[in-house]
């Protein structure tokens, strides 16, 4: 499963968030899943369980309690796609900001880039 289909679920999105700010136990992962989305704890542990397959958090198993943190291998896969969606959209779109040395600084026929200023549009100033 890519990274970015795991993470489009709101739920798995929102447990990636808590953990964030570090190691959490189980319990009270799923309490705040269980409020904040109205599911039920087997809901929370599918998708603790998912995660943990995928690759996206450890476990770490003291009886009786799990504690969960993210891996740290995440952000940079996060980043990786981001990167390839960025690749893909300079090529798409035939301009890249990073490379263009007038960006910003000579404006464009439609308004400065990325103001979105339509020269057509009636309503606009003169």
């Amino acid at each position: 499963m890519h990274v970015y289909e795991v993470m489009a679920q709101p739920i798995r999105r929102r447990i990636v968030e808590i953990l964030a700010s570090g190691e959490h136990y189980a319990g009270d992962i799923e309490a705040a899943i269980m409020v904040e989305f109205g599911v039920g704890r087997a809901a929370v542990q599918h998708h603790l369980k998912l995660l943990r397959e995928h690759g996206f958090v450890l476990v770490r198993e003291e009886w009786p309690f799990h504690s969960y943190r993210l891996h740290d291998r995440l952000i940079p896969r996060l980043e990786r796609g981001a990167k390839r969606l960025r690749r893909l959209w300079n090529r798409r779109v035939g301009w890249n900001v990073s490379t263009d040395p007038l960006a910003g600084v000579v404006p464009s026929a439609r308004g400065f880039r990325g103001r979105g200023c339509d020269p057509d549009d009636p309503w606009r100033r003169r």
